[in-house]
């Protein structure tokens, strides 16, 4: 018959319990990859470069999905084409970088200013509405980006960028 002393016994207790308390853990979560899952960092106030993935009108206020993204120009987006094995130099000397799927919903101040390309009259741009902007929006695919101005958290203006 096998005989353990106390220390043995303590740490055999140890052992379980906390083999017990990481399952317990891991169910309480849901399993593991909730249980490891951290939330996406909150955007900072000011304006910001990205894609807009989609646009909700029908709650108040109004939302935008939004793709933060970097946009490059120089030897910096030459680094980062060449990084992504993309045409060096790059065209129009204007790179955009979205390795990073996180998106933010986003709410819309009621009195958001929207400033969107005239692509008839190229390149001035004019002011839409939220309803304008939605009735035009083609999906992020189509688009070059935008700059997103937040205050507080909310969407206080949206630029869209113009690409040669």
């Amino acid at each position: 018959m096998l005989r353990l002393d106390k220390r043995s016994l303590l740490l055999a207790l140890v052992l379980v319990i906390s083999v017990v308390a990481v399952g317990v853990g891991i169910a309480v979560r849901g399993g593991p990859s909730q249980a490891s899952a951290s939330r996406a960092p909150e955007l900072q106030d000011g304006r910001q470069f990205g894609l807009i993935k989609s646009v909700e009108l029908q709650t108040s206020p109004g939302t935008i999905v939004f793709d933060p993204a970097d946009q490059l120009t120089g030897e910096e987006a030459n680094r980062a084409a060449a990084a992504h094995g993309d045409e060096v130099p790059i065209p129009n000397d204007i790179y955009k970088v979205n390795d990073d799927p996180t998106v933010h919903t986003l709410a819309l101040s009621p009195d958001v200013e929207i400033r969107l390309i005239n692509w008839d009259q190229c390149c001035d741009t004019v002011t839409a509405d939220p309803e304008g902007f939605k009735a035009s929006f083609r999906g992020s695919d189509n688009y070059w980006g935008f700059w997103v101005t937040l205050e507080d958290g909310v969407v206080v203006k949206i630029e869209e960028q113009y690409h040669p």
